[in-house]
């Protein structure tokens, strides 16, 4: 009888599912991913899991010198993108401004592809041609000074100077194709132009270019003003997720948000051994006439906007309980992998919108504890480090002994569109963490998107039964974020 109802109820659900396919002419095109992946058990959410595999996880990988002097050959290096800020040049001519503007429209500007906006609208003519005049290009001088400055708070980095979306389909609201990134507070920009409604200012940070909202950064008056923040010696590393930065001793008035990775001057630190409780002479007063815990927070100089625009200095306090760390972490595999786990399970947003990360952004922010500077974009991304043989043109087989032979925690995996870490082999397989919009699968109808949609462990079997086939069939670059001597000797 058991088994009758459920032919009868899985009957049911086919008829259902038929209906839909010939009612609407196409299947459901999105599936939830339930919360552990195929082939994924609770254990290996934990770092330790991980970590207990290898040899020696505490082995520094990098110094502090060696990562410096990588940093320093990538800023050179054409190819990604990135920039030495404090190094741009004061005078910029019109021609050289004007050819920035036209590189980016001809990138993302019209084509004859119609694109939607808020409640899928398509953009029509009149909207491009308004949002072409706002560049402002007619202000631009034969000769420009470029300002600089730093960012006052978390805020996006647009393609043009437009809160408008820009989407494929007219619901694809997850994907902005005007969304770059979002920059962090204490971010050095050089300035190049304003728009025309003078809300938007055209900036260079480390490793993009876009629009900022010009109420969201504060121009310094020289160059040495901003760029000495940056170059602070005495830096607290924001290590955890994201970390809440106080304007006052009582945690009462929230400034910002800083995300893993961000970095700040230390003014004062809290005292080494801490303590079970406090009362009232605990408290101290500070400069502003504030009351608060004595040695319980980190006190921290933050960037302020001052009403017309101007750079000044605040302090800023976290919590000592808060996951912050005084200057880079030590580049080891155990390190690196505690950093990897404080975002499992973190939402995916492209260009990290809705205040989230995406795949090169959580790659991101893991290697910025370390003072490793990376590109921003996943193809970039798999440009840096040491190549583990060209992954691209390689068998299944191939790759698989590549990654026998790789370093976990320390290899970047890349495929079109994505980047992973690089965990390590279980019973056979190789596992990755990632943060991933979806998935394809194949199904009774057709292939079907599974939304996932967050920071995951997953196997590189993943996808295998779609039509793009396994992650590890689309693997393309595999680079090691180390020492040429830590890679092996010989390879597929």
């Amino acid at each position: 009888m058991i088994l009758q109802k459920r032919s009868v109820s899985t009957l049911f659900i086919l008829a259902v599912i038929l209906s839909f396919v010939l009612i609407l002419g196409c299947p459901p095109l999105i599936l939830l991913a339930s919360h552990l992946l195929p082939n994924v058990s609770p254990k290996m959410e934990e770092p330790e899991f991980w970590i207990e595999k290898i040899q020696n996880p505490s082995r520094l990988l990098l110094t502090a010198e060696e990562i410096q002097k990588m940093n320093d050959e990538n800023l050179k290096r054409e190819d990604l993108f990135l920039c030495r800020v404090k190094d741009l040049k004061d005078e910029w001519t019109r021609e050289e401004i004007l050819g920035l503007l036209d590189e980016d429209w001809e990138g993302f500007g019209r084509t004859a592809e119609v694109r939607y906006g808020r409640n899928g609208v398509p953009l029509e003519e009149p909207f491009w041609s308004q949002l072409k005049n706002n560049l402002n290009r007619e202000s631009t001088r034969d000769r420009n000074q470029i300002l600089f400055g730093l960012i006052v708070k978390r805020t996006d980095i647009r393609v043009f100077p437009t809160d408008e979306l820009s989407m494929n389909t007219p619901n694809n609201y997850e994907f902005n194709r005007f969304q770059h990134s979002s920059i962090s507070p204490g971010s050095l920009i050089g300035i190049y132009s304003f728009s025309k409604d003078k809300l938007w200012a055209y900036v260079q940070t480390r490793f993009i270019r876009g629009w900022v909202r010009t109420i969201d950064l504060a121009i310094a008056k020289e160059r040495s003003e901003a760029v000495g923040y940056e170059e602070a010696k005495d830096q607290l590393v924001i290590t955890g997720n994201f970390v809440k930065v106080f304007g006052d001793t009582l945690f009462q008035q929230p400034v910002f948000l800083a995300q893993m990775g961000t970095s700040f001057p230390i003014l004062s630190s809290p005292r080494t051994s801490p303590a079970t409780c406090w009362h009232r002479a605990d408290t101290v007063q500070d400069g502003s006439g504030q009351i608060g815990k004595a040695n319980q927070y980190y006190i921290i100089r933050i960037p302020f906007r001052e009403s017309d625009g101007k750079l000044s200095f605040r302090k800023g306090y976290i919590s000592r309980d808060d996951d912050v760390h005084f200057g880079f972490l030590p580049y080891t595999q155990e390190n690196l992998a505690h950093q990897a786990f404080k975002m499992l399970h973190e939402p995916y947003g492209w260009g990290e919108m809705f205040g989230a990360r995406d795949c090169s952004r959580f790659i991101m922010d893991i290697f910025s504890t370390f003072g490793i500077l990376m590109p921003r974009n996943s193809k970039l991304q798999g440009r840096i480090g040491i190549p583990l043989g060209q992954a691209e043109r390689k068998t299944i087989q191939e790759k698989q002994k590549i990654l026998d032979q790789a370093i976990p925690l320390a290899t970047l995996l890349r495929l079109p569109g994505h980047i992973m870490l690089y965990l390590g082999k279980d019973n056979g397989k190789y596992y990755v963490i990632h943060n991933i919009w979806g998935i394809q699968r194949g199904g009774w109808f057709g292939p079907k998107l599974e939304k996932i949609g967050r920071v995951v462990v997953s196997d590189l079997s993943l996808g295998k039964s779609g039509p793009n086939q396994s992650l590890l069939h689309r693997i393309t670059d595999i680079q090691l974020i180390g020492l040429a001597s830590e890679a092996p000797k010989r390879l597929p």
